[in-house]
């Protein structure tokens, strides 16, 4: 009986020291006061005896990036007084330069910390501990790392290109990905041009490397407007100040480093530029309400396929038309068009384009074909074209001009009545085509009401069952691998030809082109022939050129057309090369 008292007691005593814990408070502690922009700090939140609450770090990061966060619990039982301990501590870098304060904190049962006020110094600034002191002093002139912004004109026209050129600054040892903008707006459009070049250069005697990275900017609207800052995301390694080398003491302090592994630790850091105010001019008056095209300079140049000024009446005669232009976005680009001729049928296709870097600068072109088909004989003439554009270094309106070109029609007239008959007879048939369906639905729906309610659901059931059954055929067949690659459009160039139906061979023919020479698309049989270079093709491609625009008998041939088709797809083979909207002339 006593020994059952004396454990009772025991354990009444220990829950009394439970029970009397010591009083909650909370505290946060900082690993240095002092810090450049762009390194980081470690801060530390001790809850004692207390209830974290989620944590809430909106007002924090309003002035600092939190970069990592970790998490501890420590409880201690000493001479009966019970302590808990639950830690959050943050890895957090400054945004800006100056005095800035970490806020306060507060735990479930209201109490709250000191405020800590911390002294952000210069980028690159770097922070020394004297020996036997706690204190940090500054050592300024000294550079490590910064990063910083500049552009070539701060006084643009709306949507004219602006050079923007970020410099990084790094004594070494630097890593992390390539810079962005923190962009909040659709005042920008920004596109990176080039690779990133990196230089040596020295720094008050100091050996450094500078990284330049460069943007094309174009701003979207007049007025006072603001570059805005980019942000590099990084780190830096260095060995943790109490290293953990257990073959130090046997085989000297630098045996892990001699073997190849080092115990190091990444030092976060986040540079920012900062923002660049520009005066965007508006569209001047002088533009008189035209297409607005601010460049460095414009070109317009034509190819023709035949290259001649001699064309036969009914013959399918290409022209394409290259417009290019520095210093603007391929979406400013206006369309060209194609005006109207007396006696000449025209197809214009879709206008394709394409961005590069030319010299530092972002180059856009933009190519279109045409065919034109004439109906009758006679000397005509093509109209000149225009593109208005606005020369940004002069500062005046030009114009880009592709001169007129006098062609000579030979052969017997065909009729523009014809052909406005043939149209007119198409028309005619979808009207009949549509009234007949009109017909047959309306036919249906009758008998629809004959119908009784069995049938109808006997027939909703199949179909419901037919729908599943065609859907799932349909996946199959959209997901079958052979369909988009290069065997698939074989066959399919085969198909259509044999079943006649040109309009389909003719796509068939420019996708297989396409696979065939790894192109991102194959716009008319012009660009299929210049990668092909076989006369036998080539003259098989016109014909069906013929079939396709003309009303002319022409003579083909099914079996010559697979015949030369299968000795091309075999001799010839798959290239790797891009297609290149970009022609001889401007290389």
């Amino acid at each position: 009986m006593k020994k059952i008292i004396a454990l009772l007691s025991f354990v009444w005593g220990l829950n009394c020291s439970i029970v009397q814990a010591q009083t909650p408070s909370i505290s946060t502690s900082v690993d240095k006061t002092q810090v450049p922009l762009g390194q980081s700090l470690n801060l530390e939140i001790n809850y004692s005896n207390s209830q974290p609450p989620q944590a809430n770090l909106s007002e924090l990061r309003q002035d600092f990036d939190v970069v990592g966060v970790m998490e501890s619990t420590n409880i201690n039982i000493i001479n009966g007084q019970h302590n808990m301990e639950y830690i959050r501590k943050f890895k957090i870098i400054p945004k800006r330069e100056g005095d800035l304060t970490i806020p306060p904190f507060s735990d479930a049962q209201g109490n709250q910390s000191a405020p800590i006020n911390i002294k952000v110094l210069p980028a690159g600034t770097v922070v020394s501990t004297p020996a036997n002191s706690n204190a940090s002093a500054p050592v300024q002139n000294e550079s490590n790392f910064s990063m910083r912004g500049r552009i070539n004109n701060n006084n643009p026209y709306v949507q004219q290109e602006i050079i923007y050129t970020l410099s990084l600054l790094d004594s070494g040892g630097l890593q992390g990905r390539e810079p962005v903008f923190e962009l909040n707006n659709k005042d920008w459009v920004i596109r990176a041009i080039g690779t990133p070049e990196i230089n040596p250069l020295v720094v008050k005697g100091k050996k450094m490397r500078e990284i330049t990275f460069k943007y094309a900017m174009f701003p979207q609207r007049s007025g006072k407007l603001t570059i805005p800052a980019a942000r590099f995301e990084g780190y830096t390694l260095s060995r943790p100040k109490k290293r953990i080398d257990p073959f130090a003491d046997l085989f000297g302090d630098d045996l892990s480093a001699s073997l190849g592994f080092t115990f190091a630790e990444q030092n976060p850091v986040i540079l920012r530029s900062k923002p660049i105010d520009v005066d965007v001019k508006p569209i001047p008056a002088a533009n008189d309400g035209n297409w607005w095209l601010p460049a460095q300079d414009v070109m317009l140049a034509d190819k023709w396929e035949p290259d001649t000024s001699k064309f036969n009446v009914g013959e399918a005669i290409h022209r394409t038309v290259y417009l290019k232009a520095d210093g603007v976005l391929d979406n400013q680009l206006p369309e060209l068009q194609f005006a109207s001729i007396n006696g000449i049928k025209q197809y214009p296709e879709k206008p394709a384009t394409e961005m590069s870097v030319d010299k530092g600068r972002v180059v856009s072109i933009m190519k279109m074909s045409n065919v034109y088909i004439p109906s009758r004989n006679g000397k005509m003439t093509i109209p000149e074209m225009k593109i208005n554009w606005f020369d940004v270094n002069s500062q005046e309106i030009k114009t880009a001009t592709l001169p007129a070109k006098e062609i000579d029609i030979i052969g017997t007239n065909a009729p523009i009545e014809a052909e406005n008959a043939a149209d007119t007879s198409i028309s005619k048939s979808q009207d009949i085509s549509t009234q007949t369906d009109t017909a047959a639905v309306k036919e249906l729906n009758e008998e629809h009401t004959k119908v009784s309610p069995w049938h109808i659901l006997l027939i909703g059931g199949g179909a419901f069952v037919l729908g599943i059954l065609m859907t799932i055929l349909l996946m199959k067949k959209t997901n079958s691998p052979q369909e988009h690659g290069l065997k698939y459009w074989h066959k399919q160039v085969l198909f259509m030809a044999k079943s006649r139906d040109f309009r389909g061979l003719r796509d068939a023919l420019l996708t297989w082109g396409a696979e065939k020479f790894n192109c991102a698309k194959l716009n008319n049989f012009t660009e299929l022939k210049e990668l092909v270079y076989d006369k036998s093709f080539a003259e098989e491609l016109d014909k069906l050129n013929a079939l396709l625009y003309t009303e002319n008998n022409v003579s083909w041939d099914i079996k010559e057309f697979c015949s030369v088709f299968e000795k091309i797809d075999k001799k010839v083979k798959s290239s790797k090369k891009t297609d290149k909207l970009l022609p001889d002339l401007y290389k």
